[in-house]
């Protein structure tokens, strides 16, 4: 079976980690996965994308065309690309009601094969009859616990600090640094923040280990990515109610999920700093729910010989 993902290049890693994490898994399981990267930006960006996906599919068969982001969606639609699979992340659906009416009007004319989205509150959101759930998986090859002063030591962090990993960069809106600023402000304890800011995933595995406290104080989500791979290094993770974080958490007691009541994830923070990160489960938690890459490949290939049946 040969796949084509359809989404947009990112400036420093091409692809997004998890679609590439996505497609790498597909790929162990004997599926044949190329990309085509969008690379302008802007609405003339992504007009002149249907061009140039027409001319590059010309000398190509795809069994399955899957499109990341809605608008890459409607990239694949407008060059009529069939069957389509589109995978929604998050904003796309929840940000606005606008957008979710879009999506039903377009996904319904070009007879989209199948939408995935990443939790149930996506799903409730968008009420339209093709969409499964399908959370990304996080590869447990790459996201591994460390011992903490191993991964400092690599990190030349001080053995002694105590860090709060901020989930992203504190310039993007959505991850709603203002509240993680103030709840630290709040902390009795000398507290450092260090962003997420083009990390490769090495890189991002040595810091989920070396921090104290991961943090995610984010206004909405999906299924993050980043909770789950925090998860899979068995982190100490405070988070608001967004996506399907309580689900993804379950009854691991030493995860926290708060309002966005600074007081709240101050007092959070204060006592995840009291606790020692051998004892959180969060990697067997991913284990219980099948979030492995792998098992998520499986899924998708699934999804794949169902629409082609």
């Amino acid at each position: 079976m040969r796949v084509l993902f359809i989404c947009r290049q990112k400036t420093k890693t091409n692809v997004s980690p998890f679609v590439k994490s996505q497609a790498q898994a597909l790929i162990k399981e004997g599926i044949k996965v190329d990309f085509f990267l969008i690379k302008n930006n802007g609405v003339f960006g992504y007009l002149k994308s249907i061009r140039e996906l027409i001319h590059y599919s010309k000398s190509r068969e795809y069994d399955i065309y899957h499109a990341h982001y809605s608008f890459s969606g409607y990239v694949a639609c407008l060059s009529k690309k069939k069957p389509l699979v589109v995978s929604l992340l998050g904003t796309d659906v929840i940000k606005s009601s606008l957008s979710r009416s879009i999506l039903k009007i377009v996904s319904s004319i070009c007879d989209w094969s199948q939408i995935i989205v990443k939790s149930d509150q996506m799903k409730n959101l968008l009420k339209i009859k093709k969409v499964q759930v399908v959370p990304n998986g996080v590869s447990f090859d790459t996201f591994h616990p460390i011992n903490q002063k191993k991964a400092r030591s690599i990190l030349n962090w001080n053995f002694e600090e105590k860090i709060i990993l901020f989930n992203g960069h504190k310039s993007n809106p959505i991850k709603n640094y203002a509240l993680a600023e103030k709840a630290v402000n709040l902390c009795k304890n000398n507290i450092t923040i260090v962003e997420m800011k083009n990390l490769d995933q090495e890189k991002l595995n040595l810091y989920y280990n070396a921090c104290d406290v991961f943090l995610s104080t984010s206004l909405w989500e999906g299924s993050p990515n980043t909770i789950k791979e925090a998860m899979a290094c068995n982190a100490n993770i405070i988070s608001t109610n967004v996506g399907d974080v309580k689900y993804l958490f379950g009854k691991e007691k030493y995860n926290r999920i708060c309002t966005f009541d600074p007081l709240e994830i101050s007092t959070a923070i204060t006592n995840a700093l009291r606790v020692k990160k051998e004892n959180n489960k969060g990697r067997e938690r991913l284990i219980h729910l099948s979030l492995q890459g792998t098992d998520v490949a499986q899924k998708l290939i699934n999804l794949y010989h169902t629409i082609l049946a």
